[in-house]
Formats: C-alpha cells, sequence, structure tokens
C-alpha cells in the first residue's frame, strides 16, 4: 500500500493506519456475498472477521442468515450481525491451543467473509508477538496480517465452507507467500479469481493492488476456475462483473508450477507464453546474484568520488535501460571493512569487480544496465555471463517479453530480486540473433542507438524467434506500454 498521510480518520473518528481498516465498495461487497450465496444457498451461519462496518454482510442478513462478526475496534452501529470486540488472530491462537493431536478446528460456519487489514507492515503486533505468530503460523509465516487471516480463516473453516475475500494480491507471485499458496492449493478448491483495478480504493487514499477470491474448503469441489485479469478502473470491473464476463480456465492454468517456491498464481497468460519456462531458467545457465550490503550506508557510501571512496557502486537501476551511473562510490577498503564489521555484508566475493549486468530491484518497470568492470553492486539483481554472453543477454533483459516475464507472470509487487529474475527462460536464440542483439545493446551503450528504436528492434528479433501470435504480441505490448494499469 502507498504511504499517505500517517493519520486518516473516517466518519467514526477512528484512524484507519491504526487498525488497517478501509472499507469496501458497495458493489464489490454485494457481490462476492451473491456468488457465496449462489455456491450455497442453504448454509445458516456466516462470519466475518475483520467486519468494520459491516458492509459485506447486509445482503447475507437481507436473507435470514445468522452472521457473528469480529474486529479489534466498534466502528460504528452495529445493525447486521452478533458483533463481539475481538481480535481474530488472538482467537485463532485459542482455538489452535485447544486443539488436541491432530484435530482440525472447523467451526460451524458455512460462509467466511472478509476484507482483512492491510497496513501490515506498520502494526506491533506483529513486531511484538513474532515468535509467538511462528508457532501458530509456521507454514505461512508472519509477514503481514492479511495473509495470517487468510491462513487462519482456511483454517477454521470446516469441510465445504465458503470463502469470499477481498485481499491483497501481493500473495499471488511473491515467494514470502509460497506457504499461503501452498495452503491454498492443498485445502481448498478455487472458485474464481479476479483482480481488481489499482483505483479502487483511491477514494480512501488507499493505493494497494487487491483481488477477489472466492474458495471453497475441500479440494474435491474443485471444477472450472473463472478468472478476471486486471479491469482498466472500478466501472469496468463492475461492469466485467454484472455481465459474468469472466476467462474459464483449469487449475493447472493458473500455476506456474505446483513446485512450492514456485507455485506462483497466474491470470490469463496464453500457453505459449507458459511454454517459454519449458526452456532452460537463467539461473541455471548463468550467475544471478546480490552483491552487497553496507549496514550503514551513510559511514560506506558518499555520492561523490573523493579520497577514501573511489569504488562505483551499483545499487538500482531503476528505470534506466542498457547504461546507468553508479548510485555512489564505495570506500576503497570495503573488503577488509566486511571482516570487521558485523552488518557489513560482502556476498558472492568471486564476481565483486567483474563486467556483468545489473537490474533494477524497486519500481513498476524492470531493466537491466551494463555493470563496468572494477564496479560493486548492491543487493539488487546482478548477471555474470561469459564475455559473449554479455551484451546480447543485456538486450534480451530489456525486451518486452521479460517485462511481462517479470511483472506480468513471476512478481507483482514492486520488490524484485535474485530469485525471480533466476526463474526467467532462456529462449534458444540462434547464433546470427545473438549478433543482432549484442550490436543493439553495443550501439545504445555507445550513444549510437535512441533506447525505444533498440527496444522495438529486440522485440521484432524476439517476436521472430518465438513465432508468437498477433493476439499474443499486442497483449504483450499493451502490457509493458501501460504498467501501471496492468500489473
Amino acid at each position: 500500500m502507498g504511504r499517505f498521510e500517517k493519520i486518516l480518520i473516517n466518519s467514526n473518528g477512528i484512524d484507519k493506519r491504526d487498525s488497517g481498516y478501509y472499507s469496501t465498495p458497495n458493489f464489490i461487497c454485494d457481490y462476492i456475498s451473491s456468488e457465496l450465496l449462489s455456491l450455497n444457498p442453504f448454509g445458516r451461519k456466516v462470519l466475518d472477521p475483520a467486519v468494520g462496518d459491516e458492509e459485506l454482510l447486509k445482503t447475507f442478513f437481507i436473507h435470514g442468515k445468522h452472521i457473528d462478526s469480529f474486529d479489534i475496534i466498534e466502528h460504528g452501529n452495529i445493525q447486521y450481525s452478533n458483533f463481539k470486540k475481538q481480535d481474530f488472530i488472538e482467537f485463532y491462537k485459542e482455538q489452535k491451543k485447544s486443539l488436541f493431536f491432530e484435530s482440525s478446528i472447523n467451526l460451524d460456519y458455512d460462509y467466511y467473509i472478509a476484507n482483512p487489514p492491510y497496513n501490515c507492515h506498520e502494526l506491533d503486533y506483529i513486531k511484538n508477538n513474532k515468535n509467538e505468530l511462528k508457532s501458530i503460523f509456521p507454514k505461512v509465516g508472519v509477514h503481514n496480517m492479511y495473509s495470517m487471516f487468510l491462513s487462519a480463516i482456511i483454517d477454521c473453516a470446516k469441510e465445504g465452507a465458503l470463502i469470499g475475500v477481498i485481499i491483497s494480491d501481493s500473495f499471488l507471485t511473491s515467494t514470502m507467500h509460497s506457504g499461503l499458496r501452498q495452503q491454498i492449493l492443498e485445502e481448498c478448491s478455487i472458485h474464481q479469481l479476479i483482480l481488481c483495478p489499482n483505483d479502487l480504493f483511491w477514494s480512501q487514499k488507499a493505493d494497494v493492488r487487491t483481488c477477489i477470491l472466492i474458495l471453497q474448503k475441500g479440494i474435491k469441489f474443485q471444477n472450472k476456475i473463472e478468472i478476471v485479469n486486471r479491469p482498466k478502473n472500478s466501472n469496468h470491473l463492475k461492469s466485467i462483473l454484472e455481465n459474468r464476463e469472466f476467462i474459464t480456465t483449469d487449475l493447472d492454468s493458473i500455476v506456474l508450477s505446483k513446485q512450492k517456491n514456485a507455485n506462483q498464481f497466474i491470470i490469463d497468460i496464453d500457453a505459449d507464453i507458459l511454454a517459454l519456462f519449458k526452456n532452460p531458467r537463467l539461473g541455471h545457465v548463468f550467475n544471478c546474484i546480490t552483491g552487497i550490503s553496507t549496514g550503514n550506508d551513510k559511514k560506506y557510501l558518499s555520492k561523490e568520488r573523493k579520497k577514501g571512496f573511489e569504488i562505483p557502486f551499483y545499487k538500482n537501476p531503476g528505470s534506466k535501460k542498457f547504461k546507468t551511473e553508479e548510485d555512489a562510490y564505495l570506500i576503497n577498503h570495503f573488503m577488509e571493512e566486511s571482516l570487521v564489521v558485523k552488518d557489513f555484508m560482502v556476498r558472492n566475493k568471486q564476481f565483486v569487480l567483474k563486467e556483468g549486468i545489473t537490474c533494477s530491484s524497486m519500481g513498476l518497470t524492470f531493466s537491466a544496465c551494463y555493470l563496468p568492470e572494477n564496479s560493486t553492486f548492491g543487493v539488487n539483481p546482478n548477471i555474470f555471463t561469459t564475455e559473449e554472453d554479455l551484451f546480447w543477454m543485456l538486450s534480451y533483459l530489456n525486451s518486452h517479453l521479460i517485462t511481462y516475464l517479470v511483472r506480468g507472470i513471476l512478481i507483482r509487487s514492486n520488490m524484485v530480486t535474485s530469485g525471480y529474475i533466476s526463474q526467467l527462460p532462456i529462449i534458444p536464440f540462434t547464433i546470427e540473433e545473438k549478433k543482432q542483439l549484442s550490436l543493439i545493446s553495443k550501439e545504445v551503450i555507445n550513444s549510437n542507438l535512441d533506447i525505444d528504436e533498440a527496444i522495438t528492434k529486440i522485440n521484432l528479433i524476439i517476436y521472430t524467434n518465438l513465432n508468437l501470435d498477433k493476439n499474443i504480441i499486442n497483449k504483450i505490448e499493451d502490457f509493458a506500454l501501460n504498467l501501471s494499469k496492468r500489473v
């Protein structure tokens, strides 16, 4: 979530950042609850464990369901549910502690509906209870509140119970959430996975990418899955939901790989693009690594080259492609310092000062730049190839195809690490294509070719090599040129 004002007071005088509560738009509330009722019209009991202003419960109330709700704050007038001022994670911990042997919790609810809290990283609760939370969520981890909420809901649900949430979509691809994805795959059937537009919570000063997820406890209920790629805006999503303009697909088509550390959920990816991942991965062919973290940049890095600070240091080229300037200058005796200062870490020492490729690590754009010899690099992804492979690889990494693979498949959050880049497939270029790609990179670096023109040439070589359908090419181009709306 984007950082706005530290205090965001709602109509009930409650600071949203303190509670993590952002109210769900009405059309989303109506849609999720109606879908759950459509899947099981005969259920009796509902639980909303992060109820807020009860906006998700009106439809259930109209249908005469028994509704219970929890929240750490009473946000307003309670009219639809039996409300209890209760921290759901604390409630879940007590349920876990009361179990004997391998028995399940199996709460007697037919429907779970929630918009879990989002401002997870700022909550003192996680910091103050980390060790205990780790024992409660050993496989899922304690990275944020929303992922613990969803994991706990799944664990509490009885066989056949329906779960409908609107939730941050960072769990779809982030490596740290592979445990949560594995729990979903092993314990639930997925009915719908719908990406929401980025403007959905803008009126509440929240810049968060979300998705609607509808699950059912138990894998025996798995049939076709209805998915929606990122709509243009909220009105577009509303139209899609009203007209049920879904893509219907199989479970295997939305999971990159069922291996635990590569089980990213993917949306609306063509079979020809997925087939690329059958090629050798970058990390198996070349070294894709991180480098130096000083532990104290103010002390060890200088913006200006000066006596004692003369080693170029690259840590994130951002949106720059092919060539970039050093971010700072590192102390000359950095290797000696790393031996005596615990927080000064020099990883992959054998590659330090070697020629390579340095890649962006933060922001929407993914880019790659030439890393000169006798330079150092940070914890962003850095790639080291043979001399003959360096410049064609640099062109390949700046292509629109790679932008699509990185930001549309491998990682939807803004932090790109070497682990994700290592998963990129390397397509089999001919010797002549590699020569052409190498020449393009060198011409850009030498300021003899415009970057946009270079990328157009690179894209043409790649699309010709792969013989991609025009519709797939158009999808890749649209994604790469409209990143802020498509990621």
